[in-house]
């Protein structure tokens, strides 16, 4: 960012940082997601290019504006964040206990994280996607 960005952050209404997608001259949202559906290459025309998906993965919606963390082991592998464990109590184990039993939305070791709030081949990025304090879409693909 620009030193001018930093700057309207400090001093933005209410003393609060505006979201990511204020900040980048997005529309008001969540997470830097709507920011990147609103985002054009530097050009101004072409649209920034996106994954390509993959036919069995799923997105998870976790909020962690509270501070708290996902509650999973993971390390990189590839392009990818491999899960190793869920921990209980934390905030993937209680996504899924609120989804419906047997649901291919549950997220188990052995899945691959591949996509964080538009971030994705590199597990740095990945992982620094999770440590952030907000809401985050978190796209996995199955085992296998």
């Amino acid at each position: 960012l620009k030193p001018s960005r930093l700057k309207a952050w400090a001093i933005s209404p209410g003393g609060r940082r505006p979201s990511r997608a204020v900040a980048m001259g997005g529309v008001a949202g969540c997470c830097s997601c709507e920011d990147e559906a609103h985002s054009f290459g530097d050009d101004g025309k072409k649209p920034r290019r996106h994954r390509k998906r993959v036919p069995n993965e799923f997105t998870v919606v976790i909020d962690r504006r509270g501070g708290e963390g996902l509650g999973i082991d993971a390390y990189p592998d590839g392009n990818s964040l491999l899960i190793r464990n869920v921990t209980p109590g934390k905030l993937v184990d209680r996504w899924n206990q609120a989804v419906a039993a047997g649901s291919r939305e549950v997220v188990k070791p052995g899945m691959r994280v591949v996509e964080v709030n538009g971030r994705y081949n590199n597990t740095f990025q990945l992982i620094a996607a999770c440590r952030e304090n907000e809401v985050l879409h978190v796209t996995l693909v199955p085992e296998g």
